[in-house]
């Protein structure tokens, strides 16, 4: 059972994110597949932000604030920030207004320590960056998850002492990654250790309290290719339901009135 907390939640994409793909008011998939639905239905507040699929992380911060702040001009909120979108997040929280609102963070497969994928794809692609910077489209989003630029963002944006700050990495069974990561997967696991396909659960767990690991790669923590039956990970809904469970437990459910 998901709890409802008494303040709303924010839920923040990572790189080539989006809020939904629909024709009019039919949505076809949402990043976060199903899980606002999921979470409104136990009486939340959900908002699902908007920013730059492959812009820098300060550029996608400011979109993020802008967002946040169109949906909720003022009152508390929690973040859900998945990959890329838990460092929009944290550099939010450098912002004093943000501080005094934001009443906790928790990252979801984020690489704040980067990852070495990004680095093979600047040795790889480099020339397709240089030809995005010439058509005029910013791929900061690339070059700020490379080893040394993020680990050189965690040095400079240390997890606040006064919000609680949460992080959960994504550590399947070999045999459970869905097929576009599996390749990654092992490479990482070469080179990096335990992780999710694209992210090591070192980077993931680099910052805030680790949380239990999810047995979900990086696409299933978005709720996308679920597993069948026989699959150790347990119900996508079920994980983030752990997340807000966490969170009501440290004193943010909402008061129930009792007639």
């Amino acid at each position: 059972m998901i709890p409802q907390l008494g303040a709303p939640i924010v839920l923040a994409h990572g790189l080539f994110g989006f809020s939904r793909i629909g024709l009019g008011p039919l949505t076809l998939t949402s990043y976060f597949r199903g899980i606002p639905d999921i979470l409104r239905a136990a009486g939340n507040r959900v908002i699902v932000t908007r920013v730059h699929p492959i812009a820098g992380v300060e550029f996608r911060a400011q979109r993020l604030g802008y967002r946040i702040r169109t949906a909720l001009p003022e009152g508390p909120f929690h973040i859900i920030g998945h990959s890329m979108g838990g460092l929009d997040a944290r550099l939010l929280l450098e912002d004093p207004h943000w501080r005094s609102r934001v009443l906790s963070l928790t990252t979801i497969g984020t690489p704040h320590l980067g990852s070495y994928l990004a680095d093979f794809a600047k040795l790889r692609v480099g020339r397709v960056y240089r030809l995005l910077e010439a058509m005029g489209l910013d791929h900061r989003g690339f070059l700020d998850i490379t080893r040394l630029s993020a680990r050189r963002f965690h040095r400079r944006h240390p997890a606040p002492a006064d919000i609680p700050c949460f992080c959960a990495a994504g550590d399947p069974p070999p045999g459970e990654v869905t097929w576009p990561l599996q390749r990654f997967h092992d490479i990482l696991m070469e080179l990096e250790g335990p992780n999710d396909g694209l992210v090591s659960v070192a980077s993931a767990e680099a910052f805030g309290t680790p949380l239990p690991r999810w047995p979900a790669d990086h696409l299933r923590q978005m709720n996308w290719m679920t597993p069948g039956p026989g699959w150790t990970c347990p119900p996508i809904a079920d994980l983030y339901a752990g997340v807000v469970g966490r969170l009501a437990a440290l004193g943010f459910a909402a008061e129930q009135h009792v007639a």
